[in-house]
């Protein structure tokens, strides 16, 4: 598309960018050495890997997607990206960190992923994109590809991890990679988001937005401290792995309210914060996908729209009745997910609002090629796959910790479901998070079982804990 317009400086071409670009760079210059935006996709490889045809793979990536290889800058005060470099120039961003490690136990690989999870990218001063190496042996390694979420999401870290492996194969069998065809630009992407806000439709979508939002505010669990004035980006990350019976009754659960799986639990979620506050009426967020039909699936970029979803519980509200508007909300917003919620948070009367504090995300692993299944309980890698001629699984790591009070990253694969519960540690101490994942537990178990229970009528005590309680309470009397 040609109505992008641009800018010549010394670091080439300045390039507008998305409103949600320009809200994750805001967050960096708040917090520039924070890694709460960094996503990193770990995974385990043991078979005859090539480190000079890897190393050419990811040069190869990085050159193929122009985002990979940007710097971020401002200029009278509006944020932009640049590509400064090409070619054998773009190594700063496409080049292959090896890290040799030779005798190192399963604990110190964990811990070296941990370590490149925690690192922030330097937006201004260096491509947002990393691969490294951890090799143990000419057969046994762990690579690491890490991503600033400005340029990438869940689905472009996949896609990163696919034509790296694809690449390196190619390479090392021919000594060259036959590309797949140029992806959809990023730019293009851009291009029509400014279109659509300048558009009718547009205007349509954002009084819809407005209309969720009038008269709520962000949902919050009360704190352990007190806000700071800044948010410092810093946190911790608690799991949940909720039992496979429960996973398969409330997929039943759902389908028989005639409602998706995500809705069930994001229902059962607003009624576990309605639980913990008694506020039945607040925002939480709800990251959608901006990618539309076969155009982007190639393309490497942020294709992310956290949209704010309303609760509105009263004391007689049912499972049942909570999940169905949760329902409606979804469906209702996915006719304007297009547009960049992230221009909601404007000003009110001179002080700054945030849209939510609070979000949740499920992500299905195994629609990405290739399909890694998650980890579960106290592993610390996932099943092994077959791809690209190597055995492959991906490696448990935290991350994205601090983003916002409460992020919830629900992982389904081949029916299971794991919870990650990521949280801010200048606010929460680690064992409230762990109580309140664990009450989310137990509401999802027993939502699942009887949705036509009012929500304030659930126990949050599970049996085991209710025994303990009331023989502690027998010992006293």
């Amino acid at each position: 598309m040609g109505n992008i317009s641009m800018s010549m400086d010394e670091e080439g071409p300045r390039r507008p960018l998305s409103a949600g670009q320009q809200a994750l760079w805001l967050a960096h210059r708040l917090a520039p050495g924070s890694a709460a935006y960094t996503i990193v996709l770990p995974v385990r490889i043991r078979g005859p890997l090539r480190v000079e045809a890897l190393g050419a793979a990811v040069e190869a990536v990085s050159s193929r997607h122009p985002l990979l290889r940007s710097r971020f800058g401002e200029a009278d005060g509006e944020p932009y990206r640049s590509e400064p470099c090409r070619g054998a120039c773009a190594g700063a961003g496409g080049a292959l960190l090896v890290r040799e490690v030779p005798g190192a136990g399963d604990a110190e690989l964990a811990a070296l992923v941990r370590e490149y999870a925690a690192r922030p990218f330097r937006l201004a001063e260096e491509p947002p994109f990393l691969v490294v190496l951890l090799r143990r042996s000419e057969e046994d390694a762990v690579l690491v590809v890490s991503a600033d979420h400005i340029v990438s999401d869940y689905a472009s870290q996949h896609l990163m991890l696919r034509e790296i492996l694809d690449a390196h194969r190619e390479f090392a069998d021919a000594g060259r990679w036959a590309q797949p065809p140029a992806p959809y630009p990023y730019d293009d992407q851009v291009a029509e988001e400014r279109l659509l806000l300048a558009s009718p439709r547009g205007a349509r979508a954002e009084r819809y937005w407005q209309q969720v939002r009038d008269g709520a505010g962000p949902a919050e669990l009360p704190t352990d401290r007190p806000r700071p004035a800044t948010p410092g980006f810093r946190g911790g990350t608690r799991d949940l792995e909720i039992p496979d019976g429960t996973a398969r009754r409330l997929t039943a659960t759902a389908g028989a309210l005639d409602s998706t799986p995500f809705a069930f639990l994001l229902g059962v979620f607003q009624a576990a914060l309605y639980r913990w506050t008694g506020q039945g009426d607040g925002l939480i967020g709800c990251p959608m996908s901006t990618r539309v039909g076969q155009r982007t699936r190639d393309t490497v970029g942020y294709f992310v729209n956290p949209v704010p979803v309303r609760s509105a519980i009263g004391s007689a509200d049912t499972v049942a009745d909570v999940v169905t508007a949760a329902q409606r909300q979804l469906i209702g917003g996915m006719a304007y997910a297009g547009y960049p919620c992230a221009l909601l948070g404007a000003d009110r009367g001179g002080r700054h609002a945030p849209l939510f504090r609070i979000a949740l995300t499920m992500i299905t692993t195994d629609r990405q090629e290739p399909v890694l299944g998650p980890v579960g309980g106290t592993a610390t890698e996932g099943p092994a796959v077959e791809y690209a001629g190597l055995r492959i699984s991906r490696m448990a790591t935290p991350q994205q910790e601090g983003q916002l009070d409460l992020m919830v990253r629900i992982e389904q694969s081949e029916g299971a479901l794991n919870a990650a519960f990521s949280y801010d540690a200048d606010l929460f101490d680690a064992d409230t998070v762990e109580r309140f994942a664990g009450h989310f537990g137990t509401l999802l178990e027993k939502a699942a079982e009887n949705p036509g229970a009012t929500v304030e009528s659930i126990s949050l005590v599970d049996q085991d804990a209710l025994a303990r309680l009331l023989a502690l309470g027998a010992g006293t009397v």
